[in-house]
Order: structure tokens, then sequence, then C-alpha cells
């Protein structure tokens, strides 16, 4: 039987899309600390970190799912952006499948994206997947030059931060120790935070996610401003990836929708 799936995705200011399926769920991110409510579920009821969204970005929305969600409505549930979304797969020269595709900002497209031939595309993925995430890319390539993924985070974020977070996944989960050198060599990587996948993968990785995150905000610097103040964010998408390359999940890849902007 294909598992039922329900998607969360996650706004944090007011967007001209919205999507009209069921089985896309709106939730406003950080709803505790905005001026302006958007007409949709908030993160900000019952057991909740809406607060530090900040910080930790669309994960106050995974948080406030895997706490309040109903888990009768779906055997499986996943995570996308008001503006990226999983969709069917496009392509390249000579069939070669894309990681991102970008489109105008339009209800219409939005519409014909969000489709019921998605939502099996996505059922049946999911049947004989453990999770499914955005087709790698690049961890960072620039100028002919391919970094790992250790690499391009020092080049775009702080190392130290990076240090750390490997300290501390080592500390708690010791396992993860035969794992980190090699995972830290690779050279592609899912980003966005983005997943599909049932309760119980979700369960299991978000607690390892908040138990590393919940030790590391005492051990870096956490008053960064502007981009790099999301510092929660960027962290957990390595985070991500390591957890699945540890555990050799099966996963499926699927190009990812992203709409511009502007209208």
């Amino acid at each position: 039987m294909l598992p039922s799936i329900q998607l969360f995705s996650a706004y944090h200011t007011p967007f001209p899309l919205m999507p009209k399926v069921a089985y896309v769920t709106p939730v406003q991110a950080g709803a505790a600390t905005v001026e302006i409510r958007l007409p949709i579920q908030g993160d900000d009821t019952g057991d909740n970190i809406s607060n530090m969204n900040p910080v930790f970005s669309e994960l106050t929305v995974a948080y406030w799912v895997m706490k309040n969600a109903d888990r009768k409505q779906a055997d499986a549930w996943g995570l996308c952006h008001y503006r990226r979304y999983f969709i069917e797969d496009k392509y390249k020269l000579f069939f070669k499948k894309r990681s991102r595709f970008y489109y105008r900002t339009s209800q219409e497209i939005l519409d014909g994206i969000l489709t019921p031939k998605l939502y099996t595309t996505l059922q049946e993925l999911l049947l004989n997947h453990d999770v499914i995430v955005q087709r790698p890319v690049w961890a960072r390539k620039e100028k002919g030059i391919v970094y790992t993924i250790k690499e391009a985070y020092t080049e775009m974020h702080f190392k130290e931060d990076y240090d750390a977070t490997m300290e501390v996944v080592v500390e708690k989960f010791p396992d993860f120790a035969r794992s980190i050198d090699s995972y830290g060599e690779l050279t592609k990587m899912s980003y966005n935070n983005m997943m599909i996948a049932k309760w119980n993968v979700w369960d299991d990785y978000l607690h390892f996610l908040f138990t590393v995150l919940d030790e590391v905000q005492h051990r870096i610097n956490m008053h960064k401003e502007g981009y790099q103040s999301r510092v929660f964010g960027f962290l957990a998408e390595r985070l991500h990836n390591l957890f699945i390359y540890h555990h050799q999940l099966k996963a499926a890849y699927l190009t990812l929708g992203l709409f511009e902007d502007k209208l």
C-alpha cells in the first residue's frame, strides 16, 4: 500500500503564493517573533521553539510538526518552504536530471506543480526509499575549484562552528565518529533542510539534530549578524546530510523547484 504523505510549507513572511492542495499545510515559522501574523497555522502553539526562529530558520516548523502535528493524518511527512517545493524531475541537455529549477512567481505555476500526479510520485518513491531529498549539488564550486563539504563550510561560514558541531556529535553519538571524516570529504550535498520521510525516520533525525544543536549553542558565538545569524540552519544542513550518510539511508532524489521573489 502506498504511504500517505502530508507536507508542511514554512512561511516566514507574506508571499503571494499559497498551496491549494490538501496534502500541503502552510505553517508560519517564527510566529512568536513577528509583527505580521499570517492567516495560517503558526509554529508557536503547543510545545514549540518558535522564538528561536532567527537562528533555527525553518527548523522551528520541523520541531512544531514533530511535537504537535496529528500523526494519524499521514504515514509520512515532509518539510518544504513557501517558495521551494519538490517537483517532478526537470532535465538538462543529454537527459541529465537537474537539482534546481527556477520559476517566476505565479499561483498558476504553483497550482500546476502541486498536482495529484506529484503526490503519487512522492508516494511511489517513498514506498522503496527511506527519504526523499533534493538531488545533491556541489557543496561549493568556484572558478573550477571543487570544495569538500568541510572546506565549503569554512569558506562560506565559520570553521570553528563546524568543528565544534562535529565534536558535539561524537560526544553525544559516539558511533558517528567513524563517519565524520569521510563525510567531510564529500563534495556534494542536499541543501535547504527539506526532506520527506516516515515519522520514525524524522523522529530519529530530529532527536539527533536538536540534541546536538542544544549543546552547540553553548560552544559557539551565537551573536552573529545578518546572513550568518542563521547559523543553526546552516549547521543543520550539514547534520542532515551526515545523518543520511552515516545511517546509509536509501535516498530518492528530486529536482527542487524555486520561485523567484518578484512577481
